[in-house]
């Protein structure tokens, strides 16, 4: 915590409790105030630097356990680490970014436009800024990126996008409603000199300051902070935007593993009780009553012989035996995965052993019963946030294109997508994409409601021969498709019997031509009349403009 005099206190294991955002005093920095904003400002930072930290060492394995002793049989001690720290972080990764974030269009028109657009976010490094980002805010709780013009004023690679490391990197908002950033300050340290690049929507500021303890090491020394002193050089920003963005898991800054620290401590702790009974059950202690043993014998020598010959003198009857309890590992082991479970539930990861229950292995059910649903849940939250962060660097990203003129195109054409298993439960999502289209809404609307398609405008354009070829052209009255659907253009108009759908020409019974007629068609009409034939048998009903007809096509 920061005291009063901006002495920052040494972080202990459960003194976690989300990072904090920063706050400046005055929306305006100016060369006059920037030091005095700066140095209000790093204190707080400083403090998320010691909790990042910990974080940070603490999924490398740099773990409380590690400090663990023992005052009864000292000499068996084991510090036994399960590191499911690192297990949450990897998952998470790797649910949240299956694949490539990417753009999509949001208005009719503008596809070819967002198509350029990915094509310039692929060459700007942006996925694999991301990557690392998502790890950041997973481990530590908040993640920061960096974009900037290329230096080399490259056509092929306009726009440049780098991952910082939250603990020398961050943003200090305004108190203003609607919080907007008003610096971004990237601080490099090296031995007990400070460097601070802080950018403003006008500015940039280069300063020089000093530090006091260590920051490279294993873990930041509770006593490090760091002061700005002097401004070394000013210089204007172009894009009038500030090009550091900070990006977060959660509202409250924490880490995917932050909220389970004393389970996780709690369980290796357990795990190392566990081992040492084992080991204690092994080298169990031997008591020896009313026992004469030679001259000179000792425990050792006891313990190396294997076996020992008691001689009985009077009453005192010579007793020697072995001290041993054996630790009950089934219950420790329910205990574990009690542990275990109350984990995954809380930090909303699906549970891959659930200690014998039984449950419906099928369909939906396993996505449900097994903690997928909550994950996705998850998941999605965290993209709403990270979307959010992202609308920053969409702007800084057009930006650069268009004052290079390589590309021009309007923030509101276009969203980023996030990818959270498009064909996971696939057959579900099929079906209810028929369903919808059937029932007459548009086949974008259906893609996306139905989920089948991440991007439904790019996917149903690409698709528009085969749609239809499967559903007809409603353009084209002649075109019927492969599911018995053809257009009318006369629906509700001359030839329909009200309330059934039936046009005069479908409720005539096609009969045979004289003359041997029908035997002259060609396969295209024939199979029409078949078509009409089955309708008039089967019934039907009109949908959009549509003939449906009931039942399935022999």
């Amino acid at each position: 915590m920061v005291d009063e005099n901006g002495v920052v206190s040494t972080v202990i294991s459960n003194d976690l409790f989300g990072r904090l955002d920063i706050y400046a005093s005055s929306d305006d920095i100016t060369p006059e105030n920037v030091v005095d904003e700066l140095n209000t400002a790093l204190p707080y930072h400083v403090q998320n630097l010691l909790q990042e930290d910990f974080l940070y060492w603490y999924r490398r394995n740099v773990q409380p356990i590690l400090r663990r002793t023992k005052e009864v049989r000292p000499e068996i001690l084991n510090r036994v680490q399960e590191n499911h720290a690192d297990e949450i972080c990897t998952f998470k990764n790797g649910y949240f970014l299956q694949k490539p974030a990417f753009y999509t269009a949001r208005r009719k028109g503008a596809q070819d436009k967002v198509d350029k657009l990915n094509d310039f976010l692929y060459r700007s490094y942006k996925h694999d800024a991301d990557n690392k980002c998502v790890n950041w805010f997973h481990t530590v709780g908040k993640g920061v990126i960096l974009v900037e013009p290329d230096r080399g004023n490259d056509p092929e690679t306009p726009v440049h996008a780098y991952a910082l490391d939250p603990r020398s990197a961050f943003v200090v908002y305004s108190l203003r409603p609607g919080n907007e950033p008003v610096m971004g300050v990237n601080m490099v340290v090296v031995d007990d000199r400070a460097k601070f690049d802080v950018y403003t929507k006008d500015r940039v500021f280069h300063l020089s300051g000093g530090v006091t303890g260590k920051m490279l090491t294993t873990q930041v020394n509770s006593s490090f902070l760091a002061t700005a002193v002097t401004v070394d050089s000013v210089e204007p920003n172009a894009l009038g935007l500030i090009p550091i963005i900070e990006y977060r898991y959660n509202s409250i800054n924490m880490g995917a593993f932050e909220s389970v620290l004393p389970l996780l401590d709690e369980i290796n702790n357990i795990v190392s009780n566990a081992c040492d009974g084992v080991e204690q059950f092994i080298q169990s202690l031997a008591v020896a009553t009313n026992c004469e043993f030679p001259e000179g014998t000792t425990s050792n020598d006891i313990r190396k012989a294997g076996m020992i010959v008691l001689k009985s003198i009077g009453e005192n009857k010579a007793d020697f035996k072995i001290l041993s309890q054996p630790l009950d590992q089934t219950q420790t082991k329910v205990l574990i995965d009690h542990l275990k479970n109350e984990v995954y539930r809380i930090c909303s990861m699906p549970i891959v052993h659930d200690s014998g229950r039984t449950y419906d292995t099928t369909g939906s059910a396993v996505l449900a019963n097994s903690g997928w649903y909550q994950a996705d849940t998850a998941a999605r939250n965290t993209e709403d946030l990270f979307k959010e962060s992202n609308r920053q660097f969409d702007r800084i990203f057009i930006e650069i294109l268009k004052r290079r003129g390589l590309l021009d195109i309007d923030i509101n054409d276009f969203e980023l997508h996030i990818d959270h298993g498009e064909t996971v439960n696939i057959q579900a999502k099929a079906q209810s994409f028929n369903t919808l289209i059937a029932s007459g809404l548009h086949p974008e609307l259906a893609a996306q409601k139905s989920g089948v398609s991440n991007d439904p405008v790019s996917d149903i354009k690409m698709s528009e021969k085969w749609l239809k070829l499967m559903w007809g052209d409603p353009d084209n009255p002649q075109i019927e498709g492969a599911n018995g659907i053809r257009n009318t253009t006369n629906a509700g108009g001359d030839g329909e019997s009200e309330g059934t759908g039936y046009t005069s020409e479908d409720e005539e019974e096609p009969q045979a031509a004289e003359g041997g007629e029908e035997s002259s068609m060609t396969d295209e009409e024939r199979d029409a009349q078949d078509r009409k034939r089955a309708g008039k048998k089967r019934g039907g009903v009109w949908i959009s403009g549509y003939w449906q007809a009931r039942g399935s096509r022999k």
